[in-house]
């Protein structure tokens, strides 16, 4: 089971350095003797607020002004956005009229916020944007920074995580020229957190350790190196810092940050399996931190619903997980209501109500739906980013070209008949810079339309063999809803299996189709290791032995023992895996499929995987790696793909330098080999 943490990684970048300096800067603007616009104010009830509004009804509108409007708009900035924003905008109004830049600036950055706070992301970004352009106009190197990490955390929130890891890794070095501590400190738990997010344990326990070593006393960067650890099951590690997170919390009278702390205990001890421990630390969770808001709440629901199943108490477990459920549906948690179909589906067949089981696989179907058109809608939408950036790319490449190409004629023009064999000779250079301009240009329009033909194909297997499954399987499964009284437990055990099947079908494309999307979007990395080749592809081949023995084909596999290689283990596991399954799908019945392992003298080890099935034509070859042309074809048992499987297989070889090479003959069989 795994329950998303969302841990608090707002970190009060927004203008910490700035604020610090605010009362120590002095405006190079003389004040100007003009009355302030609003002599006239209404108390409020708040004496801060109300002395501050006191002191603008009778200041001249200088920079004085403008520091007591972004003063009352700090604190209204987290109870009253609208407000906030009135003052932050009567800030940046005067600050623009009086020409003070850092007014401006701080006022933008300001609104920048609340705009994030309310939801309204994408409008944050443009004003981030626009307050990035001044800090780089002004050379204002650690605005810049705490800028662009602001920016980083944005792109996060969106899930777009290669564009925040780029932002936080431009903001770092300037943290570490200026020394500025706190700011390093949050890039550190910002990286983590990433890279917790995508599964890259080392990288996340790397940065969570610089965090710890750079500022022991901060609660949040043990909680969030114990994540790390517990992510890479590291769960002893993973107690320890929880533990030291708690005693700072406790020093600091943190419950917010106690109350996460202890879910995220409570989550690790149920993983070890200390049900116990487990359930005492998710109800302390609930007794201090639930308070600062529903989602803590609800996921502590979550947790001990699942701690009670593990008990066997299935009637607490699904009490608290319909809770949770009735909670998740209010706040639209997709993960959540996910887990909590799964846990009454599974509680359900325990308790024999089989009615209901169905009822909750059905609704889990759509829950999966909704969260797969959210992963390929990010992806999309990044994907759409990038070719965006580069057409703009382009076009202020072919524009800085043309500006120069101006600027040399007016100098060749002034320079008169006295310099005419220089003029030739210039004339020359801009002929040869335009055409190679103009090459260049033609290789990025190129790669421009082969992006477009890969987004294509991406939605068209999206809006295809993607919805045509989950269609097929949402009828089936209403047709069992239908019989399910009628149905003894046998049959409906066979339809069940049935169902898993061709669950775990839809399955497969949905991993390829992730898989190929990551790549795209850059956002899956080689992280190669030694590791013995025989003990990683063993469970991959078993599994497709049965897959083979079922369709009646035989699969042999000759791999030594002890053959160690270094390369990605998950990457290579699912490029044989592939290869293996393409393998038995186009072999019929009474055919064989092998896979054999052979090492070479030169160091390197070759795999192989070949069969007696229909085999392909050099044509076929040809167009095997091409997107933009439909090549898929149906197995000797009718079985559909996307042709996805192979390109996936390249391209993983590819981040290990590597090749995939075919062998084929129409009616023979094929072989597929590699070295690595």
């Amino acid at each position: 089971m795994k329950i998303k943490c969302y841990p608090i990684v707002w970190f009060g970048i927004l203008l910490i350095a700035a604020c610090s300096r605010f009362s120590e800067s002095h405006s190079k603007v003389e004040q100007q003797n003009i009355p302030a616009s609003d002599s006239l104010w209404t108390p409020t009830g708040n004496k801060k607020i109300d002395s501050l509004l006191q002191l603008t009804a009778v200041a001249l509108q200088d920079t004085t002004l403008a520091k007591l409007y972004y003063q009352i708009g700090n604190l209204y900035h987290f109870n009253d956005f609208e407000k906030a924003k009135i003052y932050f905008s009567r800030m940046s109004d005067l600050s623009e009229q009086l020409d003070w830049n850092k007014g401006h600036y701080l006022s933008t950055v300001k609104l920048a916020d609340i705009t994030a706070r309310e939801g309204f992301i994408d409008s944050a970004l443009v004003i981030y944007q626009n307050a990035l352009e001044w800090t780089r106009q002004n050379q204002d190197a650690l605005e810049e920074a705490i800028t662009l990490t602001n920016i980083g955390q944005l792109y996060y929130a969106k899930e777009w995580h290669e564009m925040a890891l780029n932002y936080y890794m431009q903001a770092l070095p300037t943290f570490e020229r200026e020394d500025f501590q706190k700011g390093i400190l949050q890039v550190y738990v910002a990286i983590a957190l990433l890279h917790q997010e995508i599964y890259a344990t080392e990288k996340a326990i790397e940065y969570g350790e610089k965090a710890v070593a750079l500022n022991g006393g901060d609660a949040y960067a043990h909680h969030v190196l114990g994540l790390a650890y517990a992510i890479a099951k590291e769960y002893d590690k993973a107690f320890g810092s929880f533990d030291e997170a708690l005693r700072i919390c406790v020093l600091q009278n943190n419950a917010r940050l106690m109350g996460r702390v202890y879910f995220s205990m409570g989550y690790c001890a149920m993983s070890v399996f200390d049900l116990e421990k487990a359930e005492r630390c998710v109800r302390t969770s609930l007794e201090t931190g639930s308070r600062f808001g529903p989602e803590l709440y609800f996921q502590n629901i979550m947790l001990l619903s699942k701690i009670e199943q593990l008990k066997g108490h299935y009637s607490k477990s699904e009490e608290y997980a319909k809770e949770a459920l009735q909670l998740a549906s209010e706040y639209e948690s997709l993960q959540i209501k996910k887990l909590c179909y799964q846990i009454l589906a599974e509680l359900a067949i325990a308790q024999h109500k089989y009615r209901e089981n169905v009822h909750y696989w059905e609704e889990l179907g759509t829950v999966e739906e909704e969260l797969a058109g959210g992963i390929t809608l990010r992806a999309s939408e990044e994907m759409n980013a990038k070719y965006e950036t580069e057409k703009k790319e382009i076009e202020i490449e072919r524009q800085q070209s043309v500006i120069a190409s101006q600027q040399m004629q007016r100098g060749v023009l002034a320079g008169g008949v006295a310099v005419s064999v220089l003029i030739l000779g210039l004339l020359w250079y801009l002929l040869y810079l335009r055409t190679r301009r103009n090459r260049a240009l033609l290789e990025r329009n190129n790669a421009l339309a082969e992006t477009n033909a890969t987004k294509d194909k991406f939605f068209s297997i999206i809006s295809h063999d993607l919805k045509n499954p989950a269609l097929a399987q949402r009828d089936a499964i209403q047709l069992l809803f239908d019989n399910a009284v009628q149905w003894d437990v046998a049959n409906l055990q066979d339809y069940y299996g049935e169902l898993l099947r061709s669950a775990d079908s839809q399955v497969k494309l949905l991993y390829n189709l992730l898989s190929w999307a990551q790549l795209q979007t850059g956002r899956l990395s080689c992280a190669p290791i030694s590791f013995d080749l025989e003990q990683a592809l063993c469970p991959e081949v078993s599994l497709l032995c049965k897959m083979a023995e079922n369709k009646g084909v035989t699969l042999q596999a000759e791999i030594p023992s002890n053959l160690y290689i270094t390369a990605d283990p998950d990457m290579i596991t699912t490029v044989v895996r592939n290869l293996l399954t393409n393998a038995v799908k186009f072999t019929a019945a009474g055919g064989k499929v092998n896979v054999s392992v052979s090492a070479h003298q030169k160091g390197k080890t070759v795999v192989s995987v070949s069969d007696t099935g229909t085999g392909m034509t050099q044509e076929e070859q040809q167009h095997l790696f091409c997107l933009d042309r439909p090549h898929s074809r149906l197995g000797t048992s009718g079985e559909s793909g996307t042709g996805l499987g192979l390109i996936v297989c390249r391209e993983l070889l590819q981040k290990h330098g590597a090749a995939l090479y075919i062998e084929s003959c129409k009616g023979e069989g094929s072989r597929f080999w590699f070295e690595i």
